[in-house]
């Protein structure tokens, strides 16, 4: 047995045996809590030596490494919540404990919330979402242009990310600014700050996100129901899965206002005002728990796999999971083909908020993280290996790679400011925790990476940025930039 597993296997023994000790008898609530033990002190990072068997970090220093003041968790296992807890504080500062039921922005996470929301339209009848999203849209309709001469923008096409819109993505408003409608954000009219959502290549020929394409969506059930789309959600899918700390409130307030976690910028400052505000409700607006997301996986589980939805049907179920052509997504989750079969997820980024969501069709295990950090995804997915690992899941283990020892020394080379060549993003590489870190910056959009050290000047970072760095030097051997190779392309950054 590998020496990580048995420090792993003993952990779980110790804590099974103290917890036993102090109650006289073993119970399943013993098990768990020494599972909830193992993966608090069994964070696992992005990337390890190849052939090694890393220590797990625990999750008290990862929250401090990464600047996130409040973290909570919901693992999902044998087809039910096993347990939900919450970490550090609501408030960098403050003093109101994070809790299993504290709210945070789901980000994009809501939209896979949406889409199922939106699915039980298609399941009554209401409408057919291989249909053009024209046919229902009765107060804005998408213009037609060059693209959609041939193939059109179908309810299922937007719902997978192959509708030809786009507007990737929102940045939401300061908390008292004045606010877009609906109408407004899908033009791109002020006070609305993003470009106007259209059509820019063939609906259906190919993949690209598009949180624009949502909006569209949120405004053809408004249309079709006659109701707003937060009102319709609670009535139809939050009270049946009682989901009952899940709301679509922008700007918060009422009930749940008390028991939000605020937001913080990548240097783990308080965003002003709390948080920003995103009217854009199916892209990027929802307020749940963790333990709410995790109950909207279960139903997914449960009805794809043995029609026990309690509003979804196993058609239903089914068709939200299921590849769609040209697509990494189902119908609002994205779709992984893993070594324990499908395991259907999404994650989700809001200025101040990072959380990951998902769940194995057939396993009955799943996970939610929900952070109150820019810096948050990062430690999302260290979480995850970590759970991966305590609960033997066989996805999730960290990638390996051909890693090198770099003494302190030799780190300092490297520290330093730079910035992209004819652009405006800029990164400051410094020393942390005995390695390197990246901070990256481009407008409000901020976050802290991991930097794992190969021979010659490389390094790998894992997080929303994937990519691999390269340190150039001029004939002195000092450093005078690099160049990021990324999911997102290749740029050159120099010192400044």
């Amino acid at each position: 047995m590998p020496m990580r597993s048995l420090r792993l296997n003993l952990l779980l023994l110790a804590c099974a045996a103290f917890m036993t000790a102090c109650s006289g008898s073993s119970t399943d609530t013993d098990v768990v809590r020494a599972r909830i033990n193992a993966v608090e002190n069994n964070l696992l990072p992005a990337v390890v030596q190849e052939g090694s068997d890393p220590a797990g970090m625990a999750l008290s220093d990862r929250m401090q490494h990464f600047l996130v003041p409040g973290v909570s968790i919901a693992v999902i296992n044998d087809g039910r919540i096993e347990w939900a807890k919450g970490y550090g504080v609501t408030e960098a500062g403050g003093s109101q404990a994070v809790t299993a039921d504290t709210v945070f922005q789901a980000c994009s996470m809501s939209k896979p919330v949406s889409v199922t929301g939106i699915m039980l339209l298609a399941q009554s009848g209401t409408i057919d979402i291989t249909r053009n999203v024209n046919d229902y849209l009765r107060s804005w309709q998408v213009p037609d242009n060059q693209f959609t001469t041939t193939e059109k923008v179908t309810v299922r096409r937007l719902m997978s990310h192959t509708g030809g819109t786009n507007v990737s993505g929102f940045n939401g408003y300061a908390p008292g600014a004045p606010l877009p409608t609906l109408v407004q954000i899908l033009d791109g009219l002020a006070p609305a700050n993003n470009d106007p959502v259209r059509v820019v290549y063939v609906p259906g020929s190919q993949y690209s996100y598009s949180g624009g394409g949502m909006e569209v969506l949120h405004l053809m059930a408004e249309d079709v129901t006659g109701v707003p789309f937060r009102s319709y959600m609670t009535e139809n899918l939050f009270r049946a899965l009682q989901m009952n700390s899940s709301d679509f409130v922008q700007p918060m307030g009422g009930p749940l206002a008390a028991n939000a976690s605020k937001g913080h910028d990548a240097d783990g400052n308080t965003l002003p005002g709390g948080w920003n505000v995103y009217p854009e409700l199916v892209a990027a607006g929802l307020w749940p728990m963790p333990s709410d997301l995790a109950r909207l996986i279960i139903e997914v589980q449960n009805a794809a796999t043995q029609n026990r939805g309690a509003v979804l049907t196993q058609q239903t179920a089914v068709s939200i999971i299921t590849q769609q052509p040209n697509s990494s997504m189902g119908l609002g989750f994205l779709l992984m083909s893993a070594n324990g079969g499908l395991f259907f997820e999404h994650s989700g980024s809001n200025l101040g908020y990072k959380g990951f969501l998902g769940g194995y069709k057939d396993r009955g295990q799943g996970v939610v993280v929900m952070t109150n950090g820019d810096n948050g995804l990062a430690l999302c997915m260290e979480i995850v290996r970590g759970v991966a690992k305590v609960y033997d899941w066989p996805d999730f283990s960290p990638e390996q790679a051909n890693l090198i020892d770099v003494p302190p020394a030799v780190l300092q080379a490297y520290v330093g400011n730079y910035k992209q060549t004819g652009a405006g993003m800029t990164f400051q590489i410094y020393v942390s925790g005995g390695g390197l870190m990246m901070k990256y910056e481009l407008g409000e959009v901020s976050e802290r990476l991991d930097m794992y050290p190969e021979p010659a000047d490389t390094f790998l970072v894992r997080s929303t940025m994937q990519g691999t760095v390269v340190f150039s030097r001029d004939g002195s051997g000092n450093v005078t930039g690099f160049t990021l190779t990324s999911t997102d392309g290749t740029f050159v950054a120099g010192r400044i």
